[in-house]
């Protein structure tokens, strides 16, 4: 049973971050980091038990505008989540049921100095996110079919944000997204003979920041990942592509971005993944080279996690 929950507990893994990315067209960034649920066989719930996974990461980049060309800003960021996951080995409309929380912590930079600004950076929690209900079909096969849905509490605050010109400051806004996000996911695995071929497609709906009364544009976000194992290790492919796909608003008017009028939001990336089985945990390093992006943060994203299961 352990050998077969440790092959199985990357179903635990990398959807543990929300990343900073600056995007020019939303209000702060993506709630969901992309390429977060890479690697994962996300259309596959492990064996009934309680999991954990802790991610850390490093990215880097620059904003881009409207046609994909560097504006001078730099980007940068690094942090780590904790995500449990629960299966207790219930059975509802012939699926398996999951339910999991993230906690992730961030620390973001902003360098303008190309463009007569200076630097500034942030540090703190980012938004709880519970995942109330996952479901995983066993079509037989090595074929797996999941869907869930994941809430964005509006409860994240940086704990400061710095600049040379103004100090240290409350970050009400640039630290997390004080608002809701309801994330619904539909994935598929195909997981036999050492293979994971995995797509999970998924969609953020913003709701209204009531501070500021900005609605950041719905977004959709398509991870895929192409792997195999070789006894021990595992390596492949791994790949994202997100799209913000309605405008933002702000008093239900089309925001004004660097671009024009109700610019949206596109990012892509792809990269290796390489994973090591211990007795009792699994190793994942994986890394996303961002290759295009219009309208926001082209990053390229390094993770290092370790899934491992704790009953």
């Amino acid at each position: 049973m352990k050998s077969s929950r440790l092959v199985f507990a990357l179903a635990a893994g990398a959807v543990s971050l929300a990343l900073v990315q600056q995007a020019a067209a939303s209000e702060s960034r993506p709630p969901m980091q992309p390429g977060a649920t890479t690697g994962a066989p996300a259309g596959a719930l492990p064996p009934a038990g309680l999991y954990a996974n802790i991610d850390t990461y490093y990215s880097s980049g620059t904003v881009v505008n409207a046609e994909g060309q560097n504006t001078g800003v730099k980007i940068a960021g690094a942090g780590g989540g904790l995500r449990l996951l629960d299966v207790p080995g219930w059975r509802i409309l012939g699926a398996s049921y999951g339910a999991a929380i993230i906690q992730p912590f961030n620390y973001n930079l902003v360098n303008a100095n190309n463009i007569g600004h200076s630097s500034s950076y942030s540090m703190g929690l980012y938004n709880t996110i519970l995942t109330p209900e996952i479901l995983s079909w066993a079509l037989g096969k090595g074929n797996f079919v999941s869907e869930g849905l994941s809430i964005y509490l509006p409860n994240g605050d940086f704990i400061a944000t710095y600049s040379p010109k103004t100090g240290y400051v409350s970050s009400p806004i640039s630290g997390a997204n004080h608002y809701f996000v309801f994330e619904p996911n539909l994935a598929y695995s195909y997981l036999k003979n050492g293979w994971n071929i995995t797509l999970n497609n998924t969609i953020d709906f913003n709701a209204t920041d009531p501070k500021t009364h900005y609605h950041s544009g719905d977004i959709y976000y398509l991870d895929w990942t192409i792997a195999h194992w070789f006894g021990r290790y595992q390596i492949g492919a791994i790949g994202n592509y997100t799209r913000q796909f309605t405008n933002d608003t702000k008093f239900g008017r089309p925001v004004i971005n660097i671009g024009g009028v109700g610019d949206q939001y596109m990012h892509a990336s792809a990269g290796p993944i390489f994973s090591y089985k211990f007795q009792a945990s699994t190793l994942v390093i994986r890394y996303l080279y961002g290759f295009a992006g219009q309208n926001g943060g082209n990053q390229s994203f390094f993770h290092i996690g370790l899934n491992f299961p704790l009953s």
